[in-house]
This record gives structure tokens, C-alpha cells and sequence, in this order.
């Protein structure tokens, strides 16, 4: 015979569950459903949201016209074939226009008459494309307006590189009334390439001018950001601010805006807490800051190449010969040989037209006493107090040698000196006294 033993007795808060969980799968879906369909709006209204404030911080960022068409209404196309080569050397090929050399002023420089005159406000977006653009030179663009044929304006462009390269000229204040002529012109980067190594073919593919769109503002946006930047003289030189050329809105401010604007709007749509919307922000803050360290990252690594380009395979006496500024490096060799000739404690007074020159000839004048000539002017009897001293005039027409009075002149002071070396841009005197 067999026995049944008793069930357990089930607690009464379990009975409670247990029923709960019943009733709750015997009633219809429709309340599970409709928390479904609450959530999927939910994310399909903070999507919608999310896409509208990016593509207005996008138009901000790039300063697009809001009126404005996506695609340029109009379009004024150039073939590079159709520029003539000014400075250098060159010669077109297809629609193409190579660039062999740079001429006798360490520059080349490409020319266009336009057919007929364009008017610079309903063309303030520039696109342009080359072919093997090297980093060791620097791009700019040149242009006359029909106002004033004489003078000839020029604007640093970002680099051009694989892809065209977009500029929005509604921001220079020389881009104004009818366009006549315009034109690129290339040249070593300044006080970065040397001139003798700068320079390596490359060619013109087109150039376009086109009315207010907002792909072209978004795209003179992303060349902006993407485009490689030479090293500048900074002790910080990272995320774009040492860029040569007019900006647009820093990416920095825009990922900060962006993120946190995207991280509230989620916290609203989808109702969550506080301590949700602060895991989030920390988020956002940890993926923004990976971004930015990328893009510099990158940046970088486009600088070393140049780097690698300039150096890499010399053996070290000819990397340590090769200097930005090689005219500088010469005319310093030169006064040191005259320096050998005179007494161990001459001073060197150095004139040059920019404190730049001045200071980058005292340097490469090490371990000599060069000062610049700031310290004759600067107090009376200066001359007379530094004597034995030479005086060094670099590239400066303003200092003038009156050989009957035996003096050196500038403006209205001149001092006693002789000449000791004349070599065009590299004059020196030997100062005597006190200025007169």
C-alpha cells in the first residue's frame, strides 16, 4: 500500500508571490506592451534629438548659412592646365598643371586671369586639389579684386593632401567686391624647412569658387580639423590653435558641448537618475578625451613624418647641418671668422629688419657676447661702454656707412665705425665710440 505524505505547508508571503506571478502571466500582454512601446518611443524621440542638436552644432561649428542648400547652387570650375606658372617652373599635362621648381625667390607661384570678373560674396568657399603635395612647403592663396588691381592679397590655406582641400573665404576681410585674378602660391615652411631640401614636384588637379552651401562650409570645416599642421614655435602646439590659416570653432569646444548637451537630453527623455546622468557624464567625459588624444595622435605622427622626411637615413654631420634658416647659418660663420681676428672679449651688436633674424643669429653665434642692437639705444655712452665691439647689419637697408664722416647712420643717430666686411646682406663695422 502506498502512502502519500503530506505537502509541506507553503508560507504565506510565498502564496503571495506565487499568486501575484500567476495573475501577472494570466493577464493580457497589453501592459507589458505598452511599457515596450513607451521605451521604444522614448528611444526613438532621444535618437530624432540627438541627430537634430549634432547637425546644429555641426552648422555652428562651421558657421554655415541657415538658409543655405546643402549642395552649392553654383559653381566656378578650373582646371589646373588653366593656371600659367608665374615663379618656378611647371607645364600642363591633361588637365593637370606640374610643378617642377621653385623659382629664384624660393617660391612658385601658379596664375589665373578669370574670364570674367567673380564677385566675392556669392563665392566664399574655396575648393582646391593637388597631387603629391609635399609637407616641406607651404600653401597659400593669392588674389586681386577689380577695386585695386595693384595690390595683390594672400591667405595661408591649409596643406592640401590625398582628398580636395575646402576653405571658407567669407571670413577674410579682403575677400570683397569683384575677383579679377587669382592664384596659389608655394614656399618652404617657415623656420622649419631649408630652402635647398623643400621643395618636391607636385601638380594642380582643379580649383572651384561656390556660392554659400553647407557642404562646402562642412567641408572647409573638416580640412580644417583634419589637416596636417607643421610644427610652430609653442611650447604647446597640439589641437589646432598654432594652425597659420583663419579657423573655424575648435573641435574641443564642440565635443564638450555636444557631449554634455546629449548626455542631459538623455537623462530627460528617458527619465533617469541623477546618479545615472553623473555615470554617464563620466562616460562621455572618459570617450572625449580618448577622441581629442587620438586626433593628437595622429597629428603627431604627421609632423614626425616630416621629421623622418628632413633626416631620416643622413649620418649626423649632415643632419646637423641642415638648418631652416641656412642663409643665417652662413652669414654666422662669416662673423665668427672675423671674430677670430679680434680681441676675446669683443662684443657683436647685432641689426636685423625682425627680432626673429636677430635672436636666430645670436644664437647660431654661440659662445660669442651678441646682443641686439637694442642695447645701443637703449641708454647713452652704451657704445663707448662695450668697446672692443663689432657691429653686425643682417638684410637691413636702413643702416647706411658714410665713408667722409667714417661713421655708420641710422635714421638720425650714426656712430664712428669702419667697415670690415661688405657681402650685400652681411655688412660689418668696427664701432669706435659713443654715438653722435
Amino acid at each position: 500500500m502506498i502512502r502519500h505524505s503530506p505537502s509541506p505547508p507553503v508560507p504565506l508571503d510565498a502564496r503571495a508571490s506565487i499568486s501575484g506571478l500567476a495573475r501577472g502571466w494570466r493577464q493580457p500582454v497589453g501592459g507589458r506592451m505598452r511599457l515596450a512601446i513607451a521605451r521604444r518611443l522614448r528611444g526613438v524621440v532621444l535618437s530624432l534629438l540627438l541627430v537634430f542638436l549634432w547637425i546644429v552644432l555641426l552648422g555652428w561649428a562651421a558657421k554655415a548659412p541657415p538658409g543655405a542648400p546643402f549642395q552649392p547652387a553654383e559653381r566656378a570650375r578650373f582646371a589646373g592646365s588653366d593656371f600659367g606658372v608665374v615663379m618656378g617652373s611647371g607645364f600642363p599635362f591633361g588637365k593637370r598643371l606640374g610643378i617642377n621648381s621653385i623659382g629664384r625667390q624660393r617660391m612658385a607661384l601658379q596664375s589665373l586671369a578669370l574670364p570674367q570678373p567673380v564677385d566675392a560674396e556669392s563665392r566664399p568657399v574655396l575648393r582646391y586639389r593637388f597631387e603629391q603635395f609635399p609637407r616641406t612647403i607651404e600653401l597659400s592663396f593669392v588674389f586681386r579684386r577689380a577695386e585695386d588691381p595693384g595690390d595683390v592679397h594672400t591667405i595661408a590655406l591649409p596643406p592640401a593632401g590625398a582628398h580636395p582641400g575646402y576653405f571658407d573665404l567669407s571670413g577674410v576681410p579682403e575677400w570683397r567686391g569683384r575677383i579679377v585674378e587669382i592664384g596659389f602660391a608655394e614656399f618652404p615652411t617657415a623656420q622649419l624647412v631649408p630652402a635647398n631640401v623643400a621643395f618636391r614636384p607636385f601638380a594642380l588637379v582643379e580649383t572651384e569658387l561656390w556660392s554659400p552651401s553647407w557642404r562646402g562650409s562642412l567641408g572647409a570645416l573638416g580640412t580644417d580639423w583634419a589637416a596636417y599642421r607643421p610644427w610652430a614655435l609653442m611650447s604647446v602646439s597640439a589641437l589646432g590653435p598654432d594652425a597659420p590659416w583663419p579657423h573655424k570653432r575648435s573641435l574641443v569646444l564642440l565635443l564638450a558641448i555636444g557631449l554634455g548637451a546629449s548626455v542631459v537630453l538623455a537623462a530627460l527623455v528617458l527619465a533617469q537618475s541623477w546618479r545615472w546622468l553623473a555615470a554617464v557624464l563620466c562616460l562621455a567625459l572618459g570617450a572625449g578625451w580618448l577622441a581629442l588624444d587620438l586626433r593628437w595622435l595622429g597629428e603627431f605622427a604627421d609632423r614626425h613624418a616630416l621629421t623622418r622626411e628632413l633626416y631620416a637615413g643622413k649620418p649626423w654631420r649632415e643632419r646637423a647641418a641642415i638648418e631652416p634658416d641656412t642663409a643665417l647659418v652662413q652669414g654666422a660663420a662669416r662673423v665668427r671668422a672675423e671674430l677670430a681676428r679680434e680681441p676675446a672679449d669683443a662684443h657683436v651688436i647685432i641689426a636685423a629688419p625682425s627680432a626673429y633674424e636677430m635672436l636666430r643669429l645670436a644664437y647660431h653665434l654661440v659662445p660669442a657676447n651678441a646682443a641686439p642692437i637694442g642695447v645701443l639705444t637703449q641708454s647713452d655712452g652704451a657704445a663707448s661702454a662695450m668697446q672692443p665691439a663689432l657691429l653686425v647689419v643682417y638684410d637691413d637697408d636702413g643702416w647706411t656707412f658714410d665713408a667722409a664722416r667714417g661713421a655708420v647712420r641710422h635714421v638720425d643717430t650714426e656712430y664712428p665705425a669702419d667697415p670690415v666686411l661688405d657681402e650685400g646682406k652681411l655688412r660689418i663695422f668696427r664701432l669706435h665710440g659713443a654715438e653722435r
